[in-house]
């Protein structure tokens, strides 16, 4: 735990030392919803990058967002794809003092059942747009590195790589104790932070707001036990492993990592029995004039016609090559954005439906156009045939 320190701002103007006024947040005039605000308005008032770098440039996917616990008051993603649970709590009502730890706990349980598309869903809601858009726009990633995006995301959720952040205007002792608790129980795979904020006055009347980091965890320190299945595993210095690939994160996405097919079928590709069909997949989608990239670890057919500047992805190969996945909103954001009817993605979704596992969605055909959809991969090479046929007549169609 860290000492808490006796420190006050002041401002120095024409030589002289003017003492700053403290606003206390548990006054009325401050509401919980102000504190919500401001941190989704500016996320780096978050001193998340002192906890560790991989919750670093924070990016806000939502405020007040609904789960069978309750709400979040804020819902953010590092740059890293690592999520971070923010409680905000004035601390008015003794009761919260009890409370929020358990409060904060619950959502991280009900943040582990999601997967990817839930937190696009909610994302996309709030932004109208796609959140990997949002990390190409800022320049964290290229477009190539959605697939390993998504992939990397969504291990961060299965693992409940998580910082749960408890914000306000006075960490009590109670609470303190509480998480120092949590954090010495080796059985606790999430992070937790208190942050204290301060906010003074201006003269102007603007305000001063510093953040104070009270707590932390430091999981490398003692490991995590895991229990899956009633069966238990240890695991010795998480934290190191994570510090590990942070360092590595940027030079991992760089284009002289991507793999090349052979080192893709050498390094991915689970089954190896698929590989001759594989390479002749490849030389047909050639043949179709579409092409194929791969990233860090999944394989990508795509599509770019000589009239258009974008490039479309038609479907990808998946979790070592074991699933073909496709997203029908990347059909009906090309064909809106060059102005073609959506009834030519229809008739490509309608003629795919027969094909899709019933063992790997999770949602019914097409209930989330912004989901993906998977064919397990012996199927799609049964009927390679007639599902090349189907996109051959919707790249014509265009």
């Amino acid at each position: 735990m860290n000492e808490k320190m006796n420190k006050k701002p002041v401002i120095v103007s024409n030589g002289i030392v003017k003492k700053l006024n403290k606003i206390l947040l548990n006054s009325n005039t401050f509401k919980e919803s102000w504190l919500q605000e401001i941190l989704y308005a500016e996320p780096s008032i978050l001193p998340t990058n002192e906890i560790d770098s991989v919750y670093s440039n924070l990016i806000p996917i939502g405020r007040e967002i609904p789960v069978p616990s309750g709400f979040i008051d804020n819902f953010y993603i590092s740059s890293k794809g690592y999520l971070v649970i923010v409680e905000t709590k004035l601390w008015r009502n003794p009761e919260s003092r009890r409370e929020v730890v358990g409060q904060i706990l619950d959502y991280a349980k009900d943040i582990q059942q999601w997967d990817y598309e839930n937190l696009n869903d909610i994302y996309y809601k709030n932004n109208n747009k796609d959140l990997f858009d949002t990390f190409v726009e800022k320049g964290y990633y290229s477009k190539e590195d959605e697939a390993d995006f998504i992939d990397m995301v969504t291990k961060n959720i299965a693992n409940a790589r998580f910082l749960l952040m408890i914000v306000g205007d006075g960490i009590r002792e109670g609470v303190e104790k509480m998480v120092s608790f949590l954090n010495n129980n080796p059985t606790m795979q999430y992070k937790f932070a208190l942050c204290e904020l301060e906010v003074y006055e201006l003269e102007n009347g603007e305000r001063l707001v510093i953040p104070n980091l009270t707590l932390k965890t430091n999981i490398i320190e003692r490991g995590v036990l895991r229990i899956v299945n009633n069966n238990i595993s240890y695991e010795e210095g998480v934290e190191e492993q994570q510090e590990k690939q942070s360092s590595t994160d940027k030079s991992k996405y760089s284009s002289s990592n991507y793999l090349s097919l052979d080192e893709w079928i050498d390094q991915k590709l689970d089954n190896k029995d698929y590989e001759n069909q594989i390479r002749e997949l490849i030389q047909d989608i050639e043949d179709s004039n579409m092409f194929y990239t791969i990233g860090t670890s999944d394989l990508q057919i795509k599509l770019k016609l000589p009239q258009y500047n974008k490039k479309m992805r038609i479907f990808m190969l998946f979790d070592g090559g074991k699933l073909v996945g496709f997203q029908p909103s990347e059909f009906y954001n090309y064909l809106e954005m060059y102005n073609y009817s959506k009834s030519i993605a229809d008739e490509l979704l309608e003629g795919l439906k027969k094909y899709l596992s019933t063992n790997n969605q999770k949602h019914k055909p097409y209930e989330n156009i912004r989901g993906y959809y998977y064919i397990e991969m012996k199927d799609f090479l049964d009927n390679k045939s007639e599902i090349l046929s189907l996109i051959e007549k919707f790249i014509s169609n265009l």
